[in-house]
């Protein structure tokens, strides 16, 4: 079976003294915030398009980049667990919940993926089980660069032949897709259809997927096979599966008008930040400076705790930045944090940016960005922080043998105890960074916060890696950068050989 495709003709209004062509798609997008990546919540809702192309003319289009191809190979390791960072993802939706969606590496039908196959393995004589409810879903998919996108893959079909959405008289595979995590729209067919053209016969479906939403969410693909009591035939193979996009073009055309020169294409004015820190003074501890207004330069060696006594430290770090200075933050303590803030509180809703680069780290060390703090957590005085206080804490971490970087981890934290609240117990809340990541003083790495409402999402390097709902801490709060570290070296007074993280183009962003 095709999808259903609407296409949407705009002519433009001619008249005797100028005429505008629209060649291009073109969309904003200098809004500071990317789409939004719900996670997985089963059981799914299937809903079938309302009208079907068989043609599809059109698709892919000229120009089209390819976004995503699966082979179903020898590397297709497919998880069940949910999560936000692209994957493949097995998911029993109702039904025989012991078998999945799997890889098929033997046989005539391999490479592909059978709803059957984590349990047993196809071959002549053998059905797939009854009563399957069993998808396989791949995503987030980011698209909100491209102005439409084309799904194509192959299949073989050998199943209960009946209706399918909604009575399901027969044993149907499907193919969706979907911007929320719960509701899938797309096609689903049932039968004998592979044997009866030949026994051998596979075939091609697509989809069309519905750009409404590329700009405000992002995308699930997904194939799913249901059977009822009476299965029959060997069910349904998946391969080659492909997504192509068109991606956006910008087109500045002149009304036509005798001679009349075009314009120069726009250059696009920067949204200036709610507060924003470079550290680039020449006096950087002057009046009025960016360090001024994190509670200036500070060197405090008189504590004790963590260990021993211990000092820390604030600066400005010259001819390290992102460019020109950076902030600095220096500490010799063991399972203390140290942070800078500066005098005011967030919004309520916000984006907050943040360039950071380690210039000196040991295994067990964190850093990033304290936010949704109380004030009893970062006080006036410089350098003061609570460590048994409220806030947020989203810190990058490096394994406990190596520097090398471990994961980002957003903490909840009261009373002196933190407790994760992305990730899972498996990756004890650590969440994969992108390969894009350096986590070094070689290089600079973005944090992007964005709290609306109840919604935190996180982005590294513009790859959207964590998407939870919390409303333990909310409204107009302080916040900060941050570091720790649990294997530290205390010698004190310090001698050069302690945690050290530089952090530059600091910026703030209210939204509505």
């Amino acid at each position: 079976m095709k999808p259903s495709r609407n296409i949407t003709l705009f002519i433009a209004a001619l008249t005797v003294a100028c005429f505008l062509l629209i060649a291009g798609t073109s969309i904003n997008q200098s809004a500071v915030a990317g789409p939004v990546s719900n996670q997985l919540k089963p059981p799914f809702k299937f809903q079938k398009t309302s009208t079907v192309n068989t043609n599809d003319l059109g698709f892919p289009s000229p120009g089209s980049s390819s976004i995503f191809t699966e082979t179903f190979g020898a590397s297709f390791a497919p998880t069940t667990t949910l999560g936000i960072t692209p994957a493949w993802r097995v998911i029993t939706n109702t039904g025989a919940s012991n078998y999945y969606w799997g890889g098929v590496t033997s046989g005539g039908f391999a490479p592909s993926a059978w709803p059957a196959a984590a349990q047993i393995a196809p071959g002549v004589g053998i059905t797939y089980p009854a009563n399957l409810d069993t998808w396989l879903v791949y995503g987030p998919l980011d698209l909100s660069h491209y102005a439409s996108a084309y799904l194509s893959f192959n299949y073989y079909l050998d199943s209960t032949p009946g209706a399918c959405y909604p009575t399901y008289s027969g044993d149907c595979l499907s193919w969706a897709y979907s911007f929320d995590g719960v509701n899938f729209t797309g096609s689903d067919t049932s039968g004998h259809i592979s044997p009866a053209l030949g026994g051998s016969q596979w075939l091609t479906g697509s989809l069309v997927l519905n750009n409404i939403n590329f700009k405000t969410s992002t995308l699930y693909l997904a194939f799913a096979f249901n059977s009822g009591n009476l299965p029959s035939g060997v069910g349904a193979f998946i391969r080659n599966v492909a997504v192509v996009g068109n991606p956006l073009k910008y087109s500045y055309l002149p009304v036509a008008m005798n001679n009349y020169a075009p314009s120069p294409t726009p250059t696009a004015t920067p949204i200036p930040p709610l507060y924003g820190y470079t550290f680039d003074e020449a006096d950087p501890t002057g009046t009025g400076s960016d360090l001024s207004k994190w509670g200036g330069q500070f060197y405090d060696g008189t504590r004790s705790g963590g260990g021993g006594p211990y000092a820390y430290s604030q600066n400005v770090r010259i001819g390290h930045g992102n460019p020109g200075n950076s902030l600095l933050l220096y500490t010799t303590a063991s399972y203390l944090i140290a942070a800078g803030s500066p005098n005011n509180h967030a919004p309520v809703n916000f984006d907050l940016y943040v360039d950071t680069s380690p210039w000196r780290l040991y295994p067990s060390d964190d850093y990033g960005i304290i936010f949704g703090a109380d004030d009893g957590t970062i006080g006036s005085n410089p350098g003061a922080f609570n460590g048994n206080g409220n806030f947020y804490f989203l810190y990058v971490g490096t394994s406990d043998v190596s520097v090398q970087p471990k994961g980002i981890r957003l903490d909840i934290c009261s009373g002196g105890n933190c407790s994760y609240i992305s990730g899972n117990a498996g990756n004890n809340g650590f969440v994969a960074l992108p390969s894009s990541f350096v986590g070094n003083a070689s290089a600079w790495d973005t944090l992007h916060v964005q709290r609306n409402g109840s919604l935190i999402n996180i982005w590294v390097n513009s790859q959207l890696v964590i998407s939870v709902n919390d409303t333990t801490y909310t409204g107009a709060r302080k916040w900060g950068t941050a570091i720790i570290a649990f294997s530290n070296d205390p010698t004190y007074p310090p001698v050069g050989g302690q945690m050290e993280v530089d952090f530059d183009n600091i910026k703030m962003y209210s939204l509505p």
